[in-house]
């Protein structure tokens, strides 16, 4: 068992180095850094993409400026203003609800008292509320607190099972739990961001660009989509470095929990 657990660390250090190497190591942050309107803001994000989620959370913003002025508002209102976002009566009950329940138990619309907790007993709050799961708590409590949650997207779990980093059978929140204390001290951010970069400019759901891709040594999926490929045939022009991430890269969080 200890020599797998050494294992898996030293397999995502491996690929982190080489996903740095393609890309850059990114720089962090939160679409919203409160952590209140970051928890709005990634249960706007589920099952849609991410110009109508920043869509959505825009006329969000503009139509209820204040977090007590958005836990006030009517539902149909809230659902108008975000509509745009997809499934608004689900995500309307989830942020009002998640709105006031912050508001009887803190007496406020704050989520600063997570910081001082343990990251599973933090998590455990965060999952407690319903719409919220671990992919959505681990986004806040990595982009808000800085704490070494690892969050896993649809990308993110397409590129781990192919690594075989993760089975088959894993789900979002399996895997995250599975490979985040494996996770290098400081990398659960950069490789988050660059795994889902990967999963959607080269390990696409069809077609991935196996011959392109930077973990292609270390990929068993990989390596047997280009059997029986030449050396000479793969096309080493293409398998160029990518634009580097700028300093500040915001999280890609349109997939669902």
């Amino acid at each position: 068992m200890a020599g797998a657990v050494r294992g898996l660390s030293a397999r995502l250090r491996e690929v982190s180095g080489l996903l740095a190497g393609r890309f850059g190591r990114p720089g962090i942050c939160g679409h919203e850094i409160d952590p209140v309107r970051n928890l709005v803001l990634t249960i706007l994000s589920q099952n849609t993409t991410d110009a109508n989620r920043d869509r959505a959370y825009d006329r969000l913003a503009k139509r209820f400026p204040t977090l007590p002025a958005l836990a006030a508002a009517r539902p149909s209102e809230l659902e108008e203003a975000i509509r745009v976002g997809g499934l608004a009566k689900a995500k309307t009950k989830s942020i009002l609800g998640a709105l006031a329940r912050i508001k009887e138990e803190r007496g406020g619309y704050s989520l600063d008292f997570l910081g001082g907790m343990p990251l599973p007993e933090a998590r455990a709050y965060l999952t407690s509320f319903p719409g919220v799961g671990v992919k959505t708590a681990n986004i806040l409590l990595l982009f808000s607190f800085g704490m070494p949650a690892f969050p896993v997207d649809t990308h993110v779990l397409r590129v781990t099972k192919r690594l075989g980093l993760v089975p088959g059978t894993s789900t979002l929140a399996k895997a995250a739990l599975s490979l985040e204390p494996h996770v290098g001290t400081g990398d659960h951010g950069p490789l988050h961001l660059n795994l889902i970069r990967l999963g959607r400019e080269v390990c696409r759901p069809r077609n991935p660009l196996c011959a392109e891709c930077p973990l292609l040594t270390v990929c068993p999926e990989g390596k047997r989509n280009t059997k029986g490929v030449r050396n000479g045939r793969v096309r080493r022009s293409r398998r160029r470095r990518g634009a580097p991430h700028s300093r500040i890269t915001c999280t890609p969080w349109g997939t669902p929990e």
